[in-house]
């Protein structure tokens, strides 16, 4: 008996058709879908606060077409007594399916900094987070940071805590962090971490006669001790952009006592920590090779002027940060993380498992070496 070709290729024509469409079955519809682009979490009377702003993708791709649009902003508030306890009711809330996928920050209120370890294991556990995503801290009300203007419409993916990188470091304080970075550094006890601060201000801006709330930083957390961060507004941290590794530029203005003055732009820095443990105590230098620019200069200002000024000003805000950090507690130039990883042994002997240990006031030292190359068009006078 002879097979007939067609009677083989029929059933095998129709289980090839079930395998394409079975790619379609449990396809999402994307009308469907709220997606979480930031998270806030506080903690407040034992419970944690949690919330999520939702961004509109279609004024993001009209934006980006040139199609000016207002963007609507969605705020969700949920609480609980965990973190995916509130997190739990922001879901129960939500109109359509909420999607994490898309998260790009993550800001920490200082009243949540207590639970911290709770925080960054619920984050991290089940993936809400990614390790990419920016993380912030705050003393601002979450919903204000939140709830905030941005420039001719544009979306909220546009603003400081979507887009940090480019617009902190035109400011040359102290770098974003990320997710990854973040817990690393968190998790090293001699080590003393940097958070960023950010906030709203409605003083630099506006839209005609209407103030404009635009986010900006405010300051930093410094965390050193589990369930503990020390808030340092912007004044007391001029010093820390002298040692940011990631430095770019900065504009220093300049004015001796009969009125001269001048702009320097400092276009490169590289700082270093020497240590001397050849005493009880040991000494911390920071050395720093700074090459900069005469920008504009008005009056009388010779060359030697300016590169004593601007190695005693630099000096200055790096002491100045310093003994504001211990004052309240805090080694913002983590001191002990250079000391325990060059001098482990001394490290132990200082420290003793102590975890409260802080290096000595008059135990840092500045060393400055500053050159000014070229002084524009019109030279110095």
């Amino acid at each position: 008996m002879t097979i007939k070709p067609r009677a083989c290729v029929r059933p095998a024509a129709v289980l090839l058709a079930c395998l394409l469409l079975a790619g379609c079955w449990d396809s999402t519809n994307m009308e469907t879908i709220d997606y979480a682009t930031a998270m806030g979490v506080d903690y407040k009377d034992g419970k944690f606060i949690v919330y999520a702003q939702l961004v509109d993708f279609t004024s993001i791709a009209k934006s980006e077409s040139g199609e000016k649009r207002n963007e609507k902003v969605w705020i969700g508030r949920g609480t609980g007594p965990t973190f995916y306890g509130a997190f739990g009711e922001l879901l129960r809330t939500a109109q359509t399916e909420m999607n994490t996928e898309q998260l790009k920050t993550v800001i920490i209120r200082d009243s949540a900094i207590v639970k911290l370890d709770e925080i960054l294991d619920a984050l991290n556990r089940v993936r809400v987070a990614r390790y990419t995503s920016w993380v912030f801290g705050a003393t601002t009300p979450i919903e204000e940071i939140l709830a905030t203007d941005t420039f001719f419409g544009m979306p909220q993916t546009t603003s400081l805590i979507y887009s940090p990188r480019d617009q902190m470091r035109r400011a040359n304080l102290i770098d974003p962090l990320n997710m990854q970075r973040f817990v690393a550094k968190y998790n090293e006890s001699p080590a003393t971490v940097l958070l960023p601060v950010v906030g709203v201000s409605n003083r630099m801006w506006k839209e005609v006669k209407k103030p404009v709330h635009m986010q900006v930083v405010q300051g930093l957390f410094a965390i050193k001790r589990k369930g503990r961060a020390t808030y340092l507004p912007l004044a007391d941290i001029a010093g820390v952009k002298w040692v940011n590794p990631n430095f770019t530029r900065y504009l220093v203005p300049l004015i001796d006592k009969s009125g001269n003055k001048a702009t320097v732009a400092v276009n490169d820095v590289k700082a270093k920590v020497r240590i001397d443990v050849s005493k009880a105590d040991p000494v911390f230098t920071i050395q720093l090779k700074v090459v900069g620019e005469v920008a504009e200069i008005g009056g009388q200002m010779s060359e030697e002027q300016i590169v004593r000024r601007m190695k005693r000003l630099i000096a200055e805000e790096i002491l100045h940060s310093y003994r504001k950090g211990l004052a309240k507690g805090e080694d913002i130039y983590s001191l002990e993380e250079s000391l325990y990883r060059k001098h482990l042994g001394v490290w132990r002997k200082l420290t003793g498992g102590r975890e409260e240990w802080l290096p000595g006031k008059n135990q840092l030292k500045v060393d400055v070496a500053f050159r000014l190359r070229g002084s524009g068009s019109f030279g110095l006078n």
